[in-house]
């Protein structure tokens, strides 16, 4: 069994924010599954076309447990700070093979930065 999988989803929530944090996107694609990787691509092209290569620098993230669903995933609400403003995702994890992954992802809101505001 990998280290992934022997790790929780909290412990997965947590590495894919550090990635996004870092622009590690190999990470980021290594969590994330085809349909949920489907789904950031919609959210991106609705809200302004932003890809791994425009995506502002990340300066902090907050993660909170949002809940368990029905069959066993775990929702957590994580919000990334830029200078550019704040976003919120709500992701869906669930153990995929052998490791937690992002089954699904939606976008709860985004906020820009207005005269500095964080």
């Amino acid at each position: 069994m990998t280290d992934a999988a022997r790790g929780s989803a909290r412990e997965a929530a947590e590495r894919n924010a550090q990635a996004v944090m870092s622009g590690n996107i190999s990470q980021v694609m290594a969590d994330i599954t085809p349909e949920a990787l489907t789904q950031m691509m919609q959210l991106a092209a609705a809200n302004g076309g932003v890809s791994p290569a425009t995506m502002p620098n990340m300066e902090s993230y907050e993660i909170e447990d949002a809940g368990q669903t029905e069959d066993g995933g775990q929702r957590y609400r994580v919000t990334f700070v830029a200078a550019e403003g704040r976003a919120t995702l709500t992701a869906t994890w669930r153990q995929v093979l052998n490791g937690w992954k992002i089954t699904a992802v939606a976008l709860e809101s985004a906020q820009r930065a207005e005269d500095g505001d964080r």
